[in-house]
């Protein structure tokens, strides 16, 4: 399986997909990434030096779209040996080495960053019905991955998706076919 990255530097670039992924379908990842820069005043340079999170990131296809319109680094996270793999094949052919770092772990179980850095935008996009959402915003905040300032953009089931009301500010969300998207920030302490 494979898919194509859209915009940017890279469009046109094709990228391996692990059988154990469920890739975002093409014209929702378009939609999603126009919803995104969308958000933003400045939508042309809407991605320029931003630091992305892939959290269950499968063939890294978020996070290299990011990439290729601009981002300045992502890390890409999942427990699969198959998807890292995609990733790690995906990385290498792109030339994206000195931009990227790729974390195999449980979301759930990664550690504080040794780099004194939060992440801009964080895409979580786990398998429906899997893994809380909230429980991994909310390690991913007290890791210090995310913090208030961070956009977050989450895919879930459209008939099971989580009220993240009392712990998140959304800005946004869309339903396409079986899908819920939504773009959030955490809310301030």
């Amino acid at each position: 399986m494979s898919t194509k990255i859209l915009s940017g530097q890279l469009k046109g670039s094709i990228l391996t997909v692990p059988d154990s992924a469920r890739p975002t379908l093409l014209r929702f990842r378009q939609s999603l990434f126009d919803v995104l820069v969308g958000t933003d005043r400045n939508p042309k340079d809407f991605f320029k030096n931003k630091v992305i999170l892939d959290c269950f990131a499968g063939s890294g296809a978020l996070g290299i779209e990011s990439l290729s319109r601009g981002a300045s680094f992502a890390y890409f996270v999942d427990i699969s040996q198959k998807a890292i793999s995609s990733i790690y094949e995906n990385i290498k052919k792109l030339d994206l080495e000195d931009r990227s770092k790729i974390i195999k772990t449980d979301i759930l179980k990664i550690r504080k960053s040794n780099e004194p850095i939060t992440c801009d935008i964080t895409f979580i996009d786990p398998p429906y019905g899997k893994v809380s959402i909230k429980s991994t915003l909310q390690h991913l905040s007290t890791t210090s991955w995310i913090d208030e300032n961070s956009l977050i953009v989450t895919e879930e089931d459209i008939l099971k998706y989580e009220n993240l009301s009392d712990t998140t500010e959304l800005i946004t969300e869309r339903k396409w076919g079986k899908s819920i998207f939504r773009i959030m920030k955490l809310k301030a302490n």
